[in-house]
Protein backbone atom coordinates (compact mmCIF):
# COMPACT_ATOMS: atom_id res chain seq x y z
CA UNK A 1 0.00 0.00 0.00
CA UNK A 2 0.75 3.49 -0.70
CA UNK A 3 0.58 6.20 2.15
CA UNK A 4 0.29 10.10 0.32
CA UNK A 5 0.03 13.59 1.70
CA UNK A 6 0.79 16.66 0.57
CA UNK A 7 0.93 20.48 2.11
CA UNK A 8 0.66 23.75 0.79
CA UNK A 9 3.11 26.16 1.28
CA UNK A 10 2.19 29.44 2.37
CA UNK A 11 3.69 33.20 3.34
CA UNK A 12 3.33 35.58 5.69
CA UNK A 13 0.49 38.31 5.39
CA UNK A 14 1.27 40.28 8.56
CA UNK A 15 3.34 40.00 11.93
CA UNK A 16 6.90 38.36 11.23
CA UNK A 17 9.30 39.11 13.88
CA UNK A 18 6.40 40.54 16.45
CA UNK A 19 4.89 36.43 16.37
CA UNK A 20 7.74 35.06 18.05
CA UNK A 21 7.35 38.11 21.01
CA UNK A 22 3.50 36.73 21.66
CA UNK A 23 1.82 38.58 18.88
CA UNK A 24 -0.43 37.81 16.43
CA UNK A 25 0.63 37.27 12.66
CA UNK A 26 -1.34 35.85 9.78
CA UNK A 27 -0.28 33.87 7.45
CA UNK A 28 -1.97 31.65 4.36
CA UNK A 29 -1.55 29.05 2.60
CA UNK A 30 -0.85 28.84 -1.39
CA UNK A 31 -1.90 26.97 -4.27
CA UNK A 32 1.57 25.69 -4.50
CA UNK A 33 1.82 22.39 -2.46
CA UNK A 34 5.01 19.84 -1.74
CA UNK A 35 3.71 16.05 -1.62
CA UNK A 36 5.38 13.32 0.31
CA UNK A 37 4.75 9.65 -0.40
CA UNK A 38 5.13 6.06 1.83
CA UNK A 39 5.60 2.87 0.62
CA UNK A 40 6.24 0.26 3.51
CA UNK A 41 9.39 -2.07 2.63
CA UNK A 42 9.75 -5.40 4.35
CA UNK A 43 13.29 -4.60 5.72
CA UNK A 44 14.38 -2.19 8.21
CA UNK A 45 15.92 0.02 5.09
CA UNK A 46 14.81 3.38 5.04
CA UNK A 47 15.18 5.50 1.68
CA UNK A 48 14.34 9.08 1.07
CA UNK A 49 13.80 10.43 -2.36
CA UNK A 50 13.31 13.81 -3.86
CA UNK A 51 13.30 16.29 -7.61
CA UNK A 52 15.97 18.29 -5.48
CA UNK A 53 18.63 15.90 -3.63
CA UNK A 54 20.45 12.90 -3.91
CA UNK A 55 19.42 9.72 -2.73
CA UNK A 56 19.36 8.91 1.34
CA UNK A 57 19.60 5.64 2.72
CA UNK A 58 20.22 4.65 6.31
CA UNK A 59 18.17 2.67 8.41
CA UNK A 60 15.57 2.54 11.80
CA UNK A 61 18.41 1.69 14.15
CA UNK A 62 20.73 4.23 12.56
CA UNK A 63 18.50 7.47 12.54
CA UNK A 64 20.17 10.34 13.06
CA UNK A 65 18.85 13.86 11.96
CA UNK A 66 21.20 14.97 9.18
CA UNK A 67 21.59 16.67 6.14
CA UNK A 68 19.95 17.80 3.38
CA UNK A 69 16.70 16.09 4.76
CA UNK A 70 17.29 17.56 8.81
CA UNK A 71 13.36 17.80 8.46
CA UNK A 72 12.29 14.78 7.95
CA UNK A 73 15.14 12.30 9.94
CA UNK A 74 13.66 14.44 12.93
CA UNK A 75 10.44 13.29 12.98
CA UNK A 76 11.53 9.85 11.95
CA UNK A 77 13.75 9.67 14.94
CA UNK A 78 11.02 10.77 17.34
CA UNK A 79 8.91 8.27 16.53
CA UNK A 80 11.48 5.73 16.21
CA UNK A 81 9.96 3.26 18.44
CA UNK A 82 6.89 2.90 16.42
CA UNK A 83 8.52 1.95 13.68
CA UNK A 84 8.76 -1.94 12.65
CA UNK A 85 9.80 -1.66 9.12
CA UNK A 86 11.56 0.53 7.10
CA UNK A 87 10.07 2.33 3.74
CA UNK A 88 10.81 4.42 0.78
CA UNK A 89 9.86 8.10 1.00
CA UNK A 90 9.65 10.16 -1.98
CA UNK A 91 9.12 14.16 -2.11
CA UNK A 92 7.83 16.17 -4.83
CA UNK A 93 7.43 20.04 -4.59
CA UNK A 94 5.83 22.07 -6.78
CA UNK A 95 8.40 25.16 -5.60
CA UNK A 96 11.70 25.98 -4.77
CA UNK A 97 13.03 25.80 -1.19
CA UNK A 98 15.16 28.99 -2.05
CA UNK A 99 11.33 30.95 -2.48
CA UNK A 100 10.17 31.75 0.71
CA UNK A 101 7.18 29.85 0.63
CA UNK A 102 7.40 27.56 3.49
CA UNK A 103 9.32 24.55 2.25
CA UNK A 104 10.44 23.46 5.59
CA UNK A 105 6.72 23.61 7.10
CA UNK A 106 5.43 22.01 4.14
CA UNK A 107 7.74 18.89 4.28
CA UNK A 108 7.41 18.43 7.89
CA UNK A 109 3.21 18.73 7.72
CA UNK A 110 3.17 16.31 4.71
CA UNK A 111 5.94 14.02 6.22
CA UNK A 112 4.11 14.19 9.78
CA UNK A 113 0.67 13.44 8.12
CA UNK A 114 1.48 10.45 5.81
CA UNK A 115 3.58 9.04 8.65
CA UNK A 116 -0.10 9.58 10.74
CA UNK A 117 -1.65 7.62 7.96
CA UNK A 118 0.21 4.85 8.05
CA UNK A 119 0.78 4.11 11.57
CA UNK A 120 -2.80 5.09 12.23
CA UNK A 121 -2.01 8.09 14.81
CA UNK A 122 -5.33 9.67 14.14
CA UNK A 123 -3.73 13.29 14.75
CA UNK A 124 -6.26 16.70 15.13
CA UNK A 125 -5.60 19.64 13.47
CA UNK A 126 -3.68 20.97 16.66
CA UNK A 127 -1.62 18.61 17.09
CA UNK A 128 -0.04 17.90 13.87
CA UNK A 129 0.14 21.54 14.31
CA UNK A 130 1.78 21.69 17.72
CA UNK A 131 4.14 18.32 16.31
CA UNK A 132 5.25 20.29 13.43
CA UNK A 133 6.00 22.99 15.30
CA UNK A 134 8.10 20.97 17.38
CA UNK A 135 10.43 19.70 14.85
CA UNK A 136 10.77 22.62 13.05
CA UNK A 137 12.16 23.97 16.01
CA UNK A 138 13.99 21.53 17.36
CA UNK A 139 15.84 21.93 13.58
CA UNK A 140 16.37 25.27 13.58
CA UNK A 141 16.57 26.36 16.68
CA UNK A 142 13.61 28.56 16.66
CA UNK A 143 10.04 29.05 14.44
CA UNK A 144 6.89 30.44 15.52
CA UNK A 145 4.90 27.60 13.85
CA UNK A 146 2.58 30.26 11.88
CA UNK A 147 3.62 28.82 8.66
CA UNK A 148 2.45 25.03 9.89
CA UNK A 149 -0.95 26.31 10.85
CA UNK A 150 -1.13 27.74 7.60
CA UNK A 151 0.28 24.46 5.93
CA UNK A 152 -2.14 22.22 8.33
CA UNK A 153 -5.35 24.32 8.06
CA UNK A 154 -5.21 26.15 4.68
CA UNK A 155 -6.51 29.33 4.02
CA UNK A 156 -5.68 32.65 6.07
CA UNK A 157 -4.88 31.54 9.53
CA UNK A 158 -4.89 33.79 12.29
CA UNK A 159 -1.89 32.68 14.81
CA UNK A 160 -0.30 33.03 18.31
CA UNK A 161 2.54 31.49 19.56
CA UNK A 162 1.45 31.20 23.68
CA UNK A 163 -1.40 29.93 24.13
CA UNK A 164 -1.00 28.19 20.72
CA UNK A 165 -4.18 29.76 18.73
CA UNK A 166 -4.77 29.12 14.90
CA UNK A 167 -8.40 30.30 13.63
CA UNK A 168 -8.85 29.34 9.91
CA UNK A 169 -10.44 32.63 7.79
CA UNK A 170 -12.40 30.67 5.11
CA UNK A 171 -11.80 33.78 2.70
CA UNK A 172 -9.29 33.89 -0.03
CA UNK A 173 -8.08 37.49 -2.30
CA UNK A 174 -6.24 37.93 -5.35
CA UNK A 175 -2.23 38.26 -4.39
CA UNK A 176 0.45 38.96 -6.41
CA UNK A 177 4.12 37.91 -5.62
CA UNK A 178 7.62 38.66 -6.62
CA UNK A 179 10.68 37.44 -5.55
CA UNK A 180 13.68 39.89 -5.11
CA UNK A 181 16.35 37.22 -6.55
CA UNK A 182 18.28 36.34 -3.43
CA UNK A 183 16.98 35.13 0.20
CA UNK A 184 18.56 35.40 3.85
CA UNK A 185 18.02 32.52 5.83
CA UNK A 186 15.31 32.85 8.74
CA UNK A 187 17.89 31.53 11.30
CA UNK A 188 19.94 34.26 9.92
CA UNK A 189 17.46 36.92 9.88
CA UNK A 190 16.24 36.59 13.32
CA UNK A 191 19.80 35.97 15.19
CA UNK A 192 20.38 39.81 13.25
CA UNK A 193 17.31 41.06 14.85
CA UNK A 194 17.81 39.76 18.62
CA UNK A 195 21.16 41.42 18.17
CA UNK A 196 19.26 44.50 17.37
CA UNK A 197 16.68 44.16 19.92
CA UNK A 198 18.92 44.10 23.16
CA UNK A 199 19.88 47.29 22.41
CA UNK A 200 16.49 49.11 22.50
CA UNK A 201 14.00 46.71 23.90
CA UNK A 202 11.22 48.69 24.44
CA UNK A 203 11.10 50.49 21.19
CA UNK A 204 11.03 47.21 19.13
CA UNK A 205 8.54 45.89 21.77
CA UNK A 206 6.42 49.14 21.05
CA UNK A 207 7.13 48.51 17.49
CA UNK A 208 5.81 44.91 17.57
CA UNK A 209 2.34 45.93 19.68
CA UNK A 210 1.89 47.99 16.55
CA UNK A 211 2.38 45.23 14.59
CA UNK A 212 0.11 43.17 16.76
CA UNK A 213 -2.52 45.84 15.77
CA UNK A 214 -2.11 45.12 12.05
CA UNK A 215 -2.59 41.52 12.35
CA UNK A 216 -5.73 42.23 14.60
CA UNK A 217 -7.19 44.97 12.10
CA UNK A 218 -6.15 42.81 9.23
CA UNK A 219 -8.46 39.81 10.49
CA UNK A 220 -11.04 41.63 11.23
CA UNK A 221 -10.77 43.46 7.81
CA UNK A 222 -10.55 39.73 5.97
CA UNK A 223 -13.27 38.52 7.67
CA UNK A 224 -15.74 41.75 6.46
CA UNK A 225 -13.55 41.47 3.03
CA UNK A 226 -12.79 44.82 3.35
CA UNK A 227 -9.88 44.87 0.46
CA UNK A 228 -9.01 48.78 0.60
CA UNK A 229 -8.58 48.33 4.62
CA UNK A 230 -6.19 45.04 4.34
CA UNK A 231 -4.23 46.78 2.06
CA UNK A 232 -3.79 50.33 3.82
CA UNK A 233 -2.53 47.97 6.69
CA UNK A 234 -0.13 46.05 4.95
CA UNK A 235 1.09 49.60 3.60
CA UNK A 236 1.38 50.73 7.13
CA UNK A 237 2.95 46.89 8.43
CA UNK A 238 5.52 47.41 5.43
CA UNK A 239 6.49 50.95 7.35
CA UNK A 240 7.18 49.16 10.62
CA UNK A 241 9.06 46.52 9.05
CA UNK A 242 11.07 49.33 7.48
CA UNK A 243 12.14 51.09 10.91
CA UNK A 244 13.45 47.12 11.47
CA UNK A 245 15.75 47.30 9.07
CA UNK A 246 14.57 44.41 7.21
CA UNK A 247 13.85 45.73 3.75
CA UNK A 248 16.24 46.17 1.28
CA UNK A 249 17.23 48.59 -2.20
CA UNK A 250 15.43 45.66 -3.94
CA UNK A 251 12.64 44.96 -1.97
CA UNK A 252 11.51 48.65 -1.65
CA UNK A 253 11.54 49.22 -5.39
CA UNK A 254 9.32 45.92 -6.21
CA UNK A 255 7.05 47.23 -3.45
CA UNK A 256 6.63 50.60 -5.36
CA UNK A 257 6.06 48.65 -8.32
CA UNK A 258 3.34 46.66 -7.16
CA UNK A 259 1.48 49.76 -5.35
CA UNK A 260 1.65 51.04 -8.89
CA UNK A 261 0.18 48.63 -10.78
CA UNK A 262 -3.84 48.29 -11.51
CA UNK A 263 -5.72 46.78 -9.04
CA UNK A 264 -2.90 46.61 -6.33
CA UNK A 265 -4.27 47.80 -2.81
CA UNK A 266 -1.20 47.27 -0.82
CA UNK A 267 2.05 45.74 -0.65
CA UNK A 268 4.63 44.77 1.85
CA UNK A 269 7.52 42.10 2.23
CA UNK A 270 6.25 38.85 3.06
CA UNK A 271 9.01 36.52 5.93
CA UNK A 272 11.90 38.20 7.70
CA UNK A 273 12.86 40.40 4.83
CA UNK A 274 16.40 40.72 3.65
CA UNK A 275 15.60 39.53 0.77
CA UNK A 276 13.25 36.78 -1.10
CA UNK A 277 9.54 38.09 -1.35
CA UNK A 278 6.85 41.30 -1.74
CA UNK A 279 3.09 40.53 -1.53
CA UNK A 280 0.57 42.74 -2.93
CA UNK A 281 -3.31 42.38 -2.16
CA UNK A 282 -5.00 42.07 -5.56
CA UNK A 283 -4.02 41.01 -8.79
CA UNK A 284 -3.06 42.77 -12.20
CA UNK A 285 -2.65 41.16 -15.42
CA UNK A 286 0.25 43.80 -16.73
CA UNK A 287 2.75 41.96 -14.62
CA UNK A 288 4.60 40.48 -17.13
CA UNK A 289 7.61 41.93 -17.98
CA UNK A 290 9.55 43.54 -14.66
CA UNK A 291 11.34 47.10 -15.37
CA UNK A 292 14.12 45.72 -13.02
CA UNK A 293 17.77 45.37 -14.72
CA UNK A 294 18.46 41.99 -12.38
CA UNK A 295 17.10 38.77 -14.10
CA UNK A 296 16.71 36.72 -10.71
CA UNK A 297 13.54 39.16 -9.97
CA UNK A 298 11.01 37.15 -10.84
CA UNK A 299 6.80 37.55 -11.08
CA UNK A 300 5.66 33.92 -9.38
CA UNK A 301 2.30 33.68 -10.31
CA UNK A 302 0.23 32.70 -7.24
CA UNK A 303 -3.12 31.97 -5.78
CA UNK A 304 -4.36 31.73 -1.85
CA UNK A 305 -6.07 28.29 -1.50
CA UNK A 306 -8.29 27.25 1.22
CA UNK A 307 -7.02 23.51 1.17
CA UNK A 308 -4.15 22.26 3.70
CA UNK A 309 -2.95 19.07 4.40
CA UNK A 310 -4.65 16.23 2.76
CA UNK A 311 -3.83 12.58 2.18
CA UNK A 312 -4.71 9.69 0.94
CA UNK A 313 -4.01 5.74 0.54
CA UNK A 314 -3.28 4.01 -2.68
Amino acid sequence: MLFKASAPGSLMLLGEYAVLHGKQALVCAINKRMTVSLEPRTDKIIKISSDRFDEFTTSISKLIIERPYPFILAIFKKYQKHLSVGFNLTIKSEFSDQVGFASSAAVTVATLAVLDAWLDFKFPPQKLIQEARSIVQKVQGLGSGADVAACVLGGVVAYKMKPLTAEKITTTFPISVIYSGYKTTTVEAVSRMKKKYVEIPKLYNHIFSAMDVCAQQASEAIKNQQWEKLGNIMNINQGLLEALDVSTPELNDIIVFLRAQKNMLGAKISGSGLGDCAIGVGASVSIRALPFGDSRIKYIPTELTLEGVVCEKI
